[in-house]
């Protein structure tokens, strides 16, 4: 047998973890309506966010059970790491197992697995529906499969390695390039990397997943955790400086997220069955399977303005794991880096850009270019940018590896993305929605998902909207009026309540 660097069992439960807001459900009527009036009045202004994670579920007992303790727990936002139903035909009862345990209207974020090859569409639908009943939770792009989506003070992105068995789905989609992309402008929040296939060195069993560590690197150097799933257990590595050598920054439970360090958790005990160990390391902090007596459970955090506290917790009361999160601290960080090359402009030297203080670096230790400038304080710092932003700026005028990008700019994401027609994929429009004049109705595309709907006045006089496809939008004159889920329903709030023009 393979022992775990850490195998022990704490049957008590953590009642700190839980104390975030009393239950109403005890109260009188009176009492419980007051109650409830108090605490959904001041969600949008909570100071902490409780996550759960949880991935490889199926429809089975321990699934249920392993929601009605994410329940208990009083969690605020469940992540899903992939592997939903198992079975053709179980979408529909996933989905109500969902609402059983949680309520129709709790906030889920869910990434693809490989077994989604059955029903991904009715998946990503029903996830898609959910999703737009929470007003805190915003998504932009292809929702489970390429997206960012924001949670109050969590950014997720969710990518697909490795997943080809699922169709429409690419298992090589310039995920890492999409990572940096969606975090360069979200300094300020909670940064997660979700997807479902781990590379073999950060699960403890023998699934195969992406031998590249691409993704891994963008997320590390975001300052993000890496949530996984696939193999049927829970793990957890050290603090690393680098993946793909398992470069461990320190062995203690409390970990500083900042660029250049990161960690990675497998939670795959979600409810389908439990996998025993077949491989270990010193970089795992901790290690839960079948050998270890592992239960079904989920790994709670609780997303603080700047820290967290996490533990998995099993159905059957066990917490294998316990430890703690800061964000955006320094104390890490390789104070005594060496100094820039000659090659390389210096803080007071002129810069070469083409009108602007800054100046386009590319980084010499991966395919990466990063915009150089001073943010409002005065500091040097970098952000993300594209090749088409780059060419825009004058193209490339340095090159640096990390420890030279953060000497010459500490301030990692501290400024603003600098072009505004780029192709940069997660790039917001501030443009307002104005309504154009309503004859027979417009095409409109929603900016936060790949959807066409039409829009044209209902029975009642109002505005409605009803989904179209791409050629029923070109039929009737192409798109006019573009935007998100919110500009959507202010434009047309009477959603489904007219006829398509198509059919």
């Amino acid at each position: 047998m393979i022992h775990s660097p850490t195998t022990f069992q704490i049957k008590v439960p953590l009642l700190f973890y839980s104390e975030k807001r009393p239950s109403c459900a005890a109260l009188t009527l009176t009492a419980t309506l007051l109650c409830t009036l108090i605490f959904s009045s001041t969600t949008a202004f909570a100071s902490s966010v409780k996550v759960a994670f949880i991935g490889d579920q199926g429809v089975r007992s321990n699934a249920r059970e392993v929601l009605e303790l994410i329940a208990r727990e009083d969690t605020d936002l469940l992540l899903i790491q992939g592997d939903l139903g198992y079975d053709d035909n179980s979408a529909t009862t996933w989905d109500s197992q969902l609402t059983t345990a949680l309520g129709q209207d709790f906030p889920v974020m869910v990434t693809v697995g490989n077994h989604e090859n059955f029903e991904w569409p009715l998946y990503q639908r029903l996830i898609q529906r959910r999703m737009d009943r929470i007003n805190d939770l915003s998504c932009t792009g292809d929702v489970g499969v390429k997206s960012k989506c924001t949670y109050q003070n969590i950014d997720v992105v969710q990518i697909a390695p490795g997943i080809y068995e699922v169709d429409g789905v690419d298992a090589e989609d310039d995920y890492a390039s999409y990572i940096r992309s969606a975090f360069a402008r979200t300094n300020d929040h909670w940064r997660i990397c979700s997807w479902h296939k781990p590379h073999k060195m950060m699960q403890t069993g023998t699934k195969t997943g992406p031998s590249s560590w691409d993704t891994y690197d963008a997320c590390l150097d975001a300052g993000a955790m890496v949530a996984l799933a696939h193999h049927h257990s829970y793990s957890r590595t050290h603090l690393l400086s680098d993946y793909s050598t398992q470069t461990v920054v320190h062995t203690n439970d409390e970990m500083a997220m900042q660029p250049g360090q990161s960690f990675a958790f497998v939670s795959g005990l979600g409810g389908l069955n439990t996998k025993p160990q077949a491989r270990g390391g010193d970089y795992f902090a901790s290690i839960y399977t079948a050998d270890q007596g592992a239960s079904a459970g989920a790994l709670f955090c609780t997303f603080e303005n700047t820290t967290a506290n996490c533990y998995f917790k099993a159905i059957d009361g066990a917490v294998p794991d316990q430890f703690s999160l800061t964000r955006g601290a320094a104390d890490t960080i390789d104070t005594q880096a060496p100094p820039p090359p000659a090659a390389l402009p210096a803080f007071d030297d002129p810069l070469p850009t083409q009108g602007g203080g800054g100046y386009v670096l590319s980084r010499s230790d991966k395919q990466e270019l990063r915009w150089i400038d001073q943010d409002d304080n005065g500091v040097w710092s970098n952000v993300w940018i594209d090749e088409e932003c780059a060419a825009s700026l004058g193209g490339v005028s340095a090159t640096g590896d990390w420890a030279e990008l953060l000497t010459i700019a500490p301030g990692f994401d501290g400024i603003s993305y600098p072009c505004t027609n780029s192709s940069n994929p997660v790039q917001d429009t501030q443009s307002p929605i104005t309504t154009p004049p309503i004859t027979t109705g417009f095409a409109f595309q929603r900016t936060d998902k790949n959807e066409y709907r039409w829009i044209e006045e209902n029975s009642s006089g109002e505005l409605g909207s009803i989904w179209i496809d791409k050629a029923c939008a070109d039929r009737n004159g192409g798109v006019q009026e573009s935007g998100n889920w919110r500009e959507l329903m202010e434009l047309a709030p009477g959603f489904d309540t007219i006829s398509s023009p198509c059919y």
